[in-house]
This record gives C-alpha cells, structure tokens and sequence, in this order.
C-alpha cells in the first residue's frame, strides 16, 4: 500500500551507493563508550536521498558526532528506496541487519518481532508521534519527520478564471469543473498511469472521511467495510464523481508521474495532489515559487464540518536485536534525536520536525493552513490491517485506475472487495 511513498520520499535515487568508513562520535556529554575507548562500528542504511546528502556532506554527521564519541565509527550505508524494502527483508532473514536503520512506516508491523524495544528512551518520551505508531505495545521505530498533504496550484490560472482557494469538496469539483470549461488547462493531473499518484484520493479520503488516521485498521475488524453509508464507500463516491467529471485529462491513464510534473512545470495543469515532498521536486525542476500555491485537500461536504488532514509520520529509526552493539546504537539515537544536528536537519530538509520543542518555520505552507481550523489526523497501518491487505492484495491505488477507466460500476467493486475482505479475514 505504501509504495507510494516510497516514491513520493526519493523520486530520483535509482542506485545503491556505499559511503565509506568514516569515523564519528557525540553527545551532548561524554557517556560511557566514550569512556570505554572501546572501539565500535555502527552500521547504519537509509534510503532517503536528501537526507544522505545532508548527512554526509552538507553537516557531516561524523565531524558533529565525533566530538565527544571519537572511538565509534560509522559506516552510512545508501540503498535505493526501490531496493530497500526487499533489502531489508533479505538482510533480516540473514541476520545482517545494519546496527541502526529506518523503517517505513509501512514495513513497521514486519519487524515487530526482532527489533529492540525503545520505550524507555528519552528520545522516544519527547516524541511527538513514536507512542502513537507502536507494535505490539512496543515502538520499534523513533519516527523522524511528519508529511502533511497538499493540493498544489498555479496561481495564474486561479486569477485567470477569478478562483478562490475551496473550502469543501463541491467547491473543490467546482473549481475543476470552471478550468475543465475553459479549455485551455488539465485542471487536475494525476499520473493515472504510474497509479501511486492518486494516492492522496484513494489512500487518504476514507481516513479523511472518518476522521480517524487508523480506520483502515479498524476496518480489520469489520467482515464489511466497504458497504455504502460506511466512510470508505462515502469517501469513494465522491472520488468516483471526481473521475467521472474527466478533469484529469482526456486520458488520465495514459500518462505517469513524470509526465504529471513536467506538465505542471510548464503551466499546462492547474492543480496536483502531493505530500510536502513535492515542493524541493518543484524548485529543483525549475518552477517559479511565485506562481505556485498550495492548500489543504476540502474533502468536507460543508464548511461547518470539521476540517480534517493528513499527518503522515515517516522514517522509523530503530534498531535489530542482532546488533551487537544495542548500547551504542541506543546512544546514538539518544543523541541524534535530542541535539542540535537534529533540528538542523529536519530544518534544511524543510521536513516537519517530531520532535517536542523543535520548532518549524514554512512560510510557504503555513498559507495552506491560514483561515481554516484543520484538524490533522496521525496515519498508521498496523499488523491486523497488514495482514489482511498483504492476504488480499489490496490496493487502492490500483481500485483508483479502476475508477478511472469507468468500466466497471462503484458497486460491483465495493461488493467484490467486500466479498475478498471477508475471505481474507476468515484467512
């Protein structure tokens, strides 16, 4: 289900790079390793571009760590984000997991089993989000960042056609509906073809609808979830009645995501629906900042509704019980998530902090939030959701082309996913 992220994080990482040794150390004071002098390696693998970058040229997180740790030495290990899911998943079957690494929020319940438990940590107590997101009563992971979600607009168009920002979703199919009339623009691209670019309809609306960030996992619980008057039904026909008003383009399966913001880029859309991720793809494609807008996805049928969005938690750092070096790793991350370097960090990323205290300063997306009393909501899939997608194969995002292509009615998939859900919890 969450391959979506795996591309909207790292769009054009597409190989596997090894950094080498380098040493590094630090804490806020001296601790026990230090002490020691005993010599460590801490083997660390993320997949995040950006935050390789950072980490080892921008900061060098061996220079900041080395101050009051110069014994441990650091091996940064880049794995492309096509490659790390199944990586890791090889690597946990070896028992050759790295001593620190980050897991996706949607391979969390995979790992509930082998990995230290970090309850106990300071670095787990200041965290926002780390209690809300745990496994089998347990957090495995110290998530690193928060994505909230965005309609991202041009802001001439919008003047060109008198528009204002919408507040609920008719307004929202109005405002497509009046550039679908001009023809002139695609009033929303959506890169049908890729499938993961509807995410933000097909993956979060339900939740959306229900205001609650784990419903899918209450719909574990449910032999049924998919029938009409039920948040995931309410929340698909009224993404049924945006496809159907075919303002995605002509043929909205016929083209991906690259095609999708290389057409936004140069004027030709209008609107597109993307994590705060978008925005550094934006600028570094070459678009101009003071063209583009951005708001919150109006999924309320009134404006006396309650305004909910979407909080996406992202970059689980934990570590396996097969490292021989748990102390050191826990000491890390105890450091890594209370020092400076982390703010520092989430700073220059422009990545929402989750950290208690640290603050967060963007300009640009603030506006999304002006004048609405949004109401973010935590997203978590966790094992008894897991199960039963993995048994079924289900994928929204595949059941968004489905709507798309508009061959087949609401009803009958809702009915077959009920039918397959059913199966699959009997299973």
């Amino acid at each position: 289900m969450k391959k979506s992220l795996l591309k909207k994080l790292s769009l054009v990482l597409t190989s596997t790079i090894l950094f080498g040794t380098v040493a590094v150390g630090c804490s806020n004071s001296k601790s026990a390793t230090a002490d020691s002098g005993k010599k460590v390696t801490l083997k660390l693998a993320l997949w995040g571009e950006g935050d390789y970058k950072y980490l080892t040229e921008t900061n060098n997180l061996a220079e900041a760590y080395k101050k009051d740790h110069p014994n441990v030495t650091i091996q940064i290990e880049h794995i492309a984000p096509k490659e790390y899911d199944n990586t890791m998943k090889i690597r946990n079957t070896a028992n050759q997991l790295p001593d620190v690494f980050p897991i996706r929020q949607a391979q969390l319940s995979l790992y509930g089993d082998v990995m230290v438990p970090l309850n106990d940590l300071k670095a787990t107590q200041n965290n926002i989000y780390a209690k809300q997101t745990m496994i089998k009563g347990n957090v495995i992971g110290i998530p690193q960042a928060a994505f909230n979600e965005f309609v991202f607009y041009n802001k001439n168009i919008f003047k060109e056609y008198n528009l204002q920002v919408p507040k609920t979703w008719d307004e929202f199919l109005k405002v497509c509906q009046t550039i679908k009339d001009g023809k002139k623009y695609t009033p929303l691209l959506i890169g049908g073809k890729d499938g993961w670019p509807d995410y933000p309809f097909n993956e979060y609306m339900p939740m959306l609808e229900a205001g609650d960030g784990q419903y899918y996992n209450k719909m574990a619980a449910k032999d049924d979830p998919f029938t009409k008057g039920q948040p995931f039904y309410n929340a698909y026909e009224k993404i049924q009645k945006l496809y159907d008003a075919k303002v995605c383009g002509d043929d909205p399966l016929g083209y991906g995501w690259d095609q999708e913001r290389a057409m936004f880029v140069a004027g030709k859309g209008a609107m597109m629906a993307a994590g705060s991720w978008y925005k550094d793809d934006y600028d570094q494609n070459g678009g101009k900042d003071d063209n583009l807008g951005a708001f919150l996805l109006p999924t309320r049928n009134t404006i006396s509704d309650p305004f909910y969005t979407t909080a996406m938690t992202e970059f689980f750092w934990g570590i396996p019980k097969t490292s021989k070096n748990q102390k050191e790793a826990k000491e890390f991350l105890e450091w890594f998530f209370s020092s400076d370097y982390y703010a520092k960090f989430v700073g220059t990323l422009k990545q929402r902090p989750t950290v208690k205290g640290v603050n967060y300063d963007d300009k640009f997306f603030d506006e999304a939030f002006k004048g609405v009393d949004a109401k973010p909501i935590t997203i978590f899939y966790d094992e008894n959701f897991n199960k039963i997608m993995n048994a079924m194969k289900f994928d929204v995002k595949g059941i968004g082309q489905q709507q798309m292509a508009g061959k087949t009615s609401l009803d009958s998939i809702m009915n077959d996913l009920n039918a397959q859900w059913k199966k699959a919890r009997g299973n």
